[in-house]
């Protein structure tokens, strides 16, 4: 069977198709953990696998979403395709280090609450995005990250999140003419 665009639209179509490749996903890294832990020389890379792994999942779901992209040589798709090809690339080189041990082993536990904490900061960021655009939302999420990261230069935070928005602006705005999240909230201020 050969799988066309139009066979890989119906088959993610919608939030039953995305749910459908979380699952597949779960089932695979399951898999591939159960296959790293019966090695008892290689499960102590576990996660220097686990995470690349991850990384080469949310790619492909990121590609099979730019699957309605329009198809131009220098189109709209093509800066998506080229960081999704490189952090496949860069994610498979990753894997192959580790289970060939040339990376170190895993730490020990990390702090989980830390984790927790930035996964609902990420969240909190993707759902206000829709709010209150990219720009405020992103200035917010950069600020609280470092202030979560302990770090306290608030001169420099501020300057880092500013130059990180004007950078966005003039590289997706400006030059790419990609427009980025407007949020509801100002688009309703804007009319």
């Amino acid at each position: 069977m050969q799988y066309t665009r139009e066979t890989m639209e119906a088959l993610f179509e919608g939030i039953g198709g995305l749910y459908a490749f979380i699952a597949v996903l779960v089932v695979l890294l399951t898999a591939l953990t159960v296959l790293i832990r019966q090695s008892v020389t290689r499960r102590q890379f576990l996660g220097n696998v686990l995470i690349p792994a991850t990384f080469i999942a949310i790619a492909i779901l990121l590609y099979l979403m730019t699957l309605n992209f329009p198809e131009e040589e220098a189109g709209p798709s093509a800066i998506p395709h080229l960081w999704i090809a490189a952090l496949i690339l860069l994610s498979i080189f990753l894997i192959v280090q580790a289970l060939m041990g040339k990376t170190e082993a895993d730490p020990g536990n990390g702090r989980l609450d830390m984790l927790a904490l930035f996964i609902g900061a990420t969240i909190a960021y993707l759902l206000l995005m829709q709010v209150i655009g990219y720009y405020l939302s992103t200035f917010l999420f950069l600020i609280a990250v470092m202030y979560f990261l302990s770090y306290r230069k608030y001169v420099m935070m501020f300057a880092v999140s500013c130059g990180w928005l004007i950078f966005a602006y003039f590289v997706f705005q400006r030059m790419l003419y990609i427009p980025l999240p407007q949020g509801r909230l100002i688009k309703v201020f804007m009319q």
